[in-house]
């Protein structure tokens, strides 16, 4: 054989290597079914928490039962080596003194609630069977309780928290994981956040849940009217060639559509949703009964009652006293960027892929 023929068989035998799984495969068909992809983790803003109360509930069950009746905290160790302490009725974990910054590597249990201090990094899971309370400063990978979760001044969450009541946030919290709970979340100024969900999640010390300003219908409004530019009118919908501008107290029975930016009067009223292709402005005190969307910027300004959802594709900023969904009918918030002031109301999902953040009551910007 000679060396021109044994160069060419070298290079198409370097060729074909790499194909070769492939073309087996293709022959003989031994892995025709689909691989299996669980994404509940994805969809399901608590499955995480989910899946340490399932752990939690067929671990320690029992043994949670019998702490409840002791004073003192008990010691163990999982199968994996990771120390676990059960903490009874007192709800004071055993700690050895420690120098404000350490860490601790246990697994905390507590039968009841449970009591912490400050400026503290715990490397393992939080779990107490009633309300979680602690002081400033501390950093938590992972928080479950059964009742309320109560975090002080600049407290982090790692991966997750969830509560089967209310949780709120200290002011300057960073919440970087899903944190959600069954009735309430509340979170203070200057506090960063990225998924959460809640029936009621209030951005600092707003008005009761389910108030929402005073009713639009009791104002006088003008029908929209038509515009030289409109481009389509179908189905209840007005396609809007460019930008557009609804004025001050118009009202719209219907949805808009605008191939530009889109402007929302102050008091005006849509009986439907509102999509553009720019930046969008509603002006406060507006009313919108369905979505909105828009590939730009979205501000919202105070006093807004908003049914939603509302999507972005870059940052939404909302006023004060602006309520998104209702309590009976839950909705989402979703964008890079999300900023909310202070004073505002939002029933269902707050998710910023990005970057969120509670900015404090009076601050401008």
């Amino acid at each position: 054989m000679s060396w021109t023929v044994l160069f060419f068989a070298s290079l198409a035998l370097l060729f074909i290597l790499p194909l070769l799984p492939a073309l087996l495969e293709w022959r003989l068909k031994r892995d025709a079914l689909p691989l299996r992809v669980v994404r509940e983790h994805d969809g399901n803003i608590t499955h995480f928490a989910k899946r340490f109360h399932e752990f939690v509930t067929a671990r320690f069950a029992q043994a949670l039962d019998e702490a409840a009746a002791s004073a003192a905290p008990r010691l163990g160790r999982l199968d994996t080596g990771d120390a676990y302490q059960l903490i009874g009725a007192a709800g004071v974990p055993a700690m050895p003194p420690q120098a404000p910054g350490q860490s601790v590597d246990v697994l905390l249990l507590g039968a009841a609630g449970l009591q912490l201090g400050g400026g503290t990094l715990y490397e393992k899971e939080v779990y107490a069977r009633a309300d979680i309370r602690c002081g400033d400063g501390n950093s938590f990978r992972a928080l479950l309780a059964g009742g309320d979760i109560v975090l002080g001044a600049a407290c982090d969450v790692l991966r997750w928290a969830h509560s089967d009541h209310r949780l709120v946030a200290g002011a300057r919290s960073r919440l970087f994981g899903r944190v959600s709970a069954e009735r309430e979340l509340v979170l203070h100024g200057d506090t960063r956040f990225g998924r959460m969900h809640a029936p009621t999640i209030r951005f600092g010390d707003t008005a009761p849940a389910g108030t929402v300003p005073a009713p639009v219908a009791a104002w006088q409004h003008t029908p929209l009217q038509r515009p030289d530019h409109l481009l389509d009118d179908a189905a209840g919908r007005w396609l809007l060639g460019g930008d557009w501008a609804l004025p001050e107290r118009a009202h719209h029975a219907g949805s808009l559509v605008a191939r530009g930016s889109m402007a929302v009067g102050a008091q005006a009223w849509v009986e439907g949703s509102i999509k553009c292709h720019g930046d969008m402005v509603v002006q406060a005190g507006a009313r919108i009964d369905g979505a909105l969307v828009c590939s730009g910027n979205m501000t919202i300004g105070a006093g807004c009652v908003i049914g939603g959802p509302l999507v972005c594709e870059q940052t939404i900023a909302i006023e004060a006293g602006t309520v998104l969904g209702s309590l009976a009918v839950e909705t989402t918030a979703t964008a890079n960027e999300i900023r909310v002031r202070e004073g505002a109301v939002v029933h269902g999902t707050v998710w910023a892929r990005e970057l969120g953040y509670v900015a404090p009551a009076g601050n401008v910007g």
